[in-house]
């Protein structure tokens, strides 16, 4: 055998074995992975039973301290006025029983009128009662008489949350249902570690391995980051941040889907070019800014009016200086033009008070509400452009509620 042979032989030897090497290692890769995914289930549905029966535990244990003839008794707000001290005490026990247990939140739904209501909660941050819910299917599953419990099954802008439901029965009759929230972190956490395992053992069979993953995870990222700034920069005002008008016409679509009645205000600002052609662009811009912040902030502390899960308040940037704000659960005019009081009372702080005592900067409202104006969004914002023509020829620096004997608005 000479030496080119050897070296061959020797060659194809190493082939073999580090084949067998990788071979075995991808073997083992998969066993450790099967077992670790097969034990890492196992516990998962373990502490999925663990938690639907703890959430049932609680649901039961907090309509044991319901009195239904109460809940029967609630049909309004002014119905808990009426002996509101046991209301609170009733209110008191759930809070007690929601820490005790380590519940997030304890609350009641009732049908009134055919529209679930949000009887009352356990939340010490709002204690707003009687306000519109859109039940999940566990919720609807109770109302069917049903106990439902579920995991990560209630997600929405709050969170995502673990969540049970009963029925309250009076006389034979389902009269609404209790529910119990605990906000997911068990689950996530037991992936976490899950992942944590998963990743330590990558990390012993093949380095190399964890190299490609890390790579391909780096490659994912940047790309994710480059749409993120393209969808930004897509659907966003560049000056203000806000939302554009695409993005407002997106959110106005969806919310057509939804039938739930809103407010659309259309803001444009008194004597804007006087503060451009005499201060500058930059210092147009800078008040365009105070604007969007102003809007953006007072979009999100619409107390009176809270938006349902899945729906949120907007405040968008439309034109030059033109601005909509869109409202969920104005249903009439006098709530219009509260919010339109509201907002212009706002708009005389202390930071626009330069700008209105050297330049006269103020604000024309208009407001259409849907569906009471009409079901198409995009006549609604011509009918809040016609509303805002109407106060800014009445005297500026005020608001109009549209009226179906305003005229359309002539050419600006």
């Amino acid at each position: 055998m000479n030496i080119i042979e050897a070296k061959k032989k020797d060659h194809k030897a190493r082939t073999i074995i580090i084949a067998l090497l990788l071979f075995f290692a991808a073997l083992l890769f998969a066993a450790v992975l099967f077992l670790e995914n097969t034990n890492t289930r196992k516990q998962q549905e373990l502490l999925k039973d663990s938690i639907e029966n703890q959430l049932r535990s609680i649901t039961l244990a907090a309509r044991d301290l319901t009195s239904p003839e109460l809940i029967e008794s609630y049909d309004s707000e002014a119905d808990i006025h009426k002996d509101e001290d046991t209301f609170i005490e009733f209110r008191q026990e759930l809070r007690t029983l929601a820490k005790n247990t380590g519940a997030d939140y304890i609350y009641i739904l009732k049908y009134v009128d055919g529209e679930c209501m949000f009887i009352m909660d356990t939340d010490e941050e709002d204690e707003s009662v009687f306000i519109p819910y859109e039940p999940a299917a566990v919720h609807e599953e109770a109302f069917a008489g049903k106990i439902a419990s579920g995991v990560m099954n209630v997600e929405d802008e709050y969170g995502s949350y673990n969540t049970a439901a009963a029925p309250i029965m009076h006389n034979g009759q389902i009269i609404g249902i209790i529910s119990v929230d605990i906000e997911d972190h068990y689950i996530e956490e037991s992936i976490n570690q899950a992942n944590q395992v998963f990743i330590a053992l990558v990390a012993v069979i093949s380095v190399i391995l964890i190299a490609m993953i890390s790579l391909i995870v780096f490659l994912m990222y940047r790309v994710n980051r480059m749409q993120e700034q393209l969808r930004i920069l897509a659907h966003h005002d560049t000056v203000t941040g806000l939302p554009n008008r695409q993005y407002l016409l997106d959110v106005l679509d969806e919310k057509m889907k939804h039938k739930k009645s809103f407010a659309l205000i259309f803001i444009d600002l008194d004597n804007f070019k006087t503060i451009n052609d005499t201060a500058g662009h930059d210092t147009g811009d800078e008040v365009l800014k105070m604007v969007g912040k102003y809007l953006d902030h007072t979009k999100k502390n619409v107390t009176a009016f809270r938006p349902s899960a899945g729906h949120l308040n907007i405040a968008a940037r439309v034109g030059g200086d033109e601005f909509i704000q869109v409202v969920d659960h104005i249903e009439t005019v006098e709530q219009a033009k509260k919010l339109a009081t509201d907002l212009l009372e706002g708009f005389q702080g202390s930071e626009f008070a330069h700008y209105r005592e050297k330049y006269g900067l103020g604000m024309s409202i208009g407001v259409a509400l849907y569906p009471e104006h009409t079901n198409n969004y995009h006549i609604l914002i011509k009918y809040a452009d016609i509303a805002m023509y109407h106060a800014k020829h009445g005297g500026k620096n005020a608001y109009r509620i549209y009226e179906e004997t305003m005229a359309p608005k002539d050419e600006k």
